[in-house]
């Protein structure tokens, strides 16, 4: 060999391994395990006193102020408003945050409406509305959302949607749904 030995080759490699388990100690703690996200899904069915193609409706970024009076859409996309697939608007949560929605689904004939819904830093959302017919002049709603925490303080936003959570949702959401329906005269 041409001076160097075993021993030399040894050495260096230990050298080589401690400089980089020394590197990776400095990045581990920067790659940290983060905190469980949670993740929960919850659904509620409402019966509603109107046909399928008047119910749908209500359901959408312009017509929920109908029945649910502090709803409050700023339109990005299109900017004066509207009931159609695309749809971008923020709205402003009780406690100040700006929810970012997407309306992904928009079609009355098939009583389907679907959202994404994105509160930056606390969670990403999913809600699917699907209107079936249940009689002559009434139908069902089933609303199912889908929390999912994309930060620390999300997976506690997530945690209250439980069994106590939907039947509050399901209550308030059939009660005044049906009073906007008497309202503009869908039922008798």
């Amino acid at each position: 060999m041409d001076g160097i030995g075993y021993y030399d080759i040894v050495v260096s490699m230990k050298s080589a391994l401690m400089i980089l388990l020394c590197g990776l100690a400095q990045i581990v703690p920067a790659m940290a395990v983060p905190a469980l996200l949670e993740q929960r899904t919850q659904s509620f069915t409402i019966v509603l006193k109107g046909p399928v193609a008047d119910v749908t409706p209500l359901f959408g970024p312009v017509r929920e102020a109908e029945w649910a009076p502090s709803w409050v859409a700023h339109f990005l996309h299109p900017p004066e408003g509207a009931q159609r697939e695309g749809a971008v608007f923020t709205t402003t949560t009780s406690t100040g945050r700006e929810r970012l929605w997407l309306l992904t689904v928009y079609d009355v004939n098939e009583g389907r409406v679907e959202y994404v819904v994105v509160t930056p830093g606390l969670t990403a959302n999913e809600i699917k509305i699907r209107v079936v017919p249940d009689g002559d002049r009434q139908c069902k709603a089933t609303i199912t959302y889908r929390h999912s925490a994309i930060g620390p303080e999300g997976s506690e936003e997530v945690n209250k949607l439980d069994g106590h959570w939907a039947e509050q949702q399901r209550a308030h959401w059939e009660t005044a749904i049906n009073a906007a329906l008497e309202k503009e005269g869908t039922h008798d």
